[in-house]
């Protein structure tokens, strides 16, 4: 009995995985005729598109046209390619046009400059258009000055201007180079002259020389009949010095209550000191008495002296017989100047003095006062006017008599390589000229910023 069940079970189950295998055989036939079916459909709706994709065998439907450049020289040849939108090449067969009219192959030089507009045609095909920018070229260049003649004191501008071949102009003189008298000019296009007589420049741009010009420097201008009255801070100072804020708080008092005062700051004892300070300090505080500020080198400024600003201004209004005017020119490091000392009266024993300073020095700063907050230390504390060098001893050198009469000008002209090693920035130096008395009081003083100008009033 038990034999019989399992022979039964196993037919009954051999025929069930029979039945299955048929019907996963018959799904499969239904299956592959189903794909072939939707495949030749396919096929046949595509044969019988004949509008369809890109128009079959019907041929490009768009134009492109490029140029070698879009900017150009003039003078330069621009060449033209032309392809259809299926990447195929037909500058030979097509026809470019330049502003509407057609061209001889597909090369154009322009007989002008300006912007042209670039299309193509093929067949029945039109491109759209592309715009050529036709440059003006550079034909030469020129050397120019506002006057022929200038007088010392004077600063002469040199303009540097191109001319391109549609006659028009550009200047160029921050590109250029300016020889002066053979030499290139060590401070760009101006210069300072310091004697009378004929300058002769000439100017360089990449591969164009300019013709040269001559300008004539004579010693004929009119000396004023009075100048402009000014007044000078000394101020003796140091960074370890805790109450010395309270003059440099008083000082932009001064400054804020005129343009007539000039301040030289004489640090010791720090690292700003110098020689020449030190010079000072032996002459106008030689008790070593910090802050100490003279004005005029003639009087001490009175404590407070926030509270005393009066006392500067006063000596910083009205006229005098006779003042300083400054002229500069900087390029880098490369510092050229005059200084003119003028007399409206005779001043016999006058002397010069010739200072340079910087400003925008940090450095921290003590601070016992109540200024600024009253912060014990004045971290990056801005030092300004700080004396760097002096081009004569630092009470004056003596004019000669003769040029110290009634009705005269007299100049100093002076050169200098402003040296990294003293100057922290050369674009921060300031020029203090001051005329002295023989007892070494002032007279007056001008300053300027290197590069400008200041007139005697």
């Amino acid at each position: 009995m038990l034999k019989m069940f399992y022979i039964r079970r196993f037919q009954k189950t051999h025929t069930t995985l029979k039945l299955l295998i048929m019907h996963k055989k018959n799904a499969l036939k239904i299956f592959l005729f189903v794909a072939i079916a939707t495949i030749f459909a396919c096929s046949s709706s595509e044969d019988n598109n004949g509008d369809g994709g890109n128009g079959g065998n019907d041929g490009p439907t768009s134009l492109i046209v490029t140029a070698s450049s879009l900017f150009v020289d003039f003078g330069t040849e621009v060449t033209f390619t032309v392809k259809t939108n299926e990447g195929t090449i037909v500058t030979g067969e097509a026809i470019v046009l330049v502003n509407g009219s057609p061209i001889t192959g597909n090369a154009y030089n322009s007989p002008d400059t300006g912007e042209y507009a670039v299309t193509a045609t093929y067949e029945a095909l039109t491109s759209s258009a592309i715009t050529v920018n036709v440059i003006p070229v550079l034909e030469s260049i020129s050397i120019e000055t506002a006057n022929a003649v200038y007088n010392l004191g004077d600063r002469v501008e040199y303009l540097v201007v191109g001319t391109d071949n549609n006659g028009g102009t550009t200047t160029l003189t921050s590109a250029s180079t300016i020889f002066v008298e053979n030499a290139e000019s060590v401070t760009g296009n101006i210069i300072i002259p310091g004697v009378t007589g004929t300058i002769e420049a000439y100017a360089t741009f990449n591969e164009f020389t300019s013709d040269a010009i001559t300008v004539t420097i004579e010693d004929n201008a009119s000396t004023p009949g009075s100048f402009t009255k000014k007044a000078l801070i000394e101020d003796y100072t140091g960074t370890w010095c805790g109450w010395c804020p309270r003059v440099s708080y008083g000082i932009e008092q001064v400054e804020a209550a005129t343009e007539n005062a000039v301040v030289v700051a004489v640090h010791a004892g720090d690292v700003m000191s110098t020689s020449y300070g030190n010079q000072l300090i032996g002459t106008y505080n030689p008790s070593g008495s910090y802050p100490t500020a003279i004005i005029n080198r003639t009087s001490e400024w009175n404590y407070p002296e926030p509270s005393n600003v009066a006392q500067v201004t006063n000596l910083a209004t009205g006229t005098l017989g006779t003042g300083v005017a400054i002229n500069s020119a900087v390029k880098g490091s490369n510092l050229s100047f005059i200084v003119s000392a003028g007399f409206a009266e005779n001043m016999p024993g006058t002397k010069l003095v010739v200072l340079l300073l910087e400003d925008g020095l940090t450095y921290d700063q003590d601070n016992y006062t109540d200024y600024y907050n009253g912060v014990d230390v004045l971290e990056d504390f801005v030092h300004d006017n700080v004396l760097r060098y002096s081009f004569t001893s630092v009470l004056g050198d003596a004019i000669p008599g003769g040029e110290t009469v009634a009705n005269n000008t007299y100049h100093a002209k002076y050169d200098y390589e402003i040296p990294a090693n003293i100057f922290e920035n050369a674009a921060n130096v300031e020029i203090v000229a001051m005329l002295v008395s023989s007892n070494n009081q002032l007279i007056n003083v001008n300053s300027i910023n290197v590069g400008s100008f200041a007139d005697f009033n």
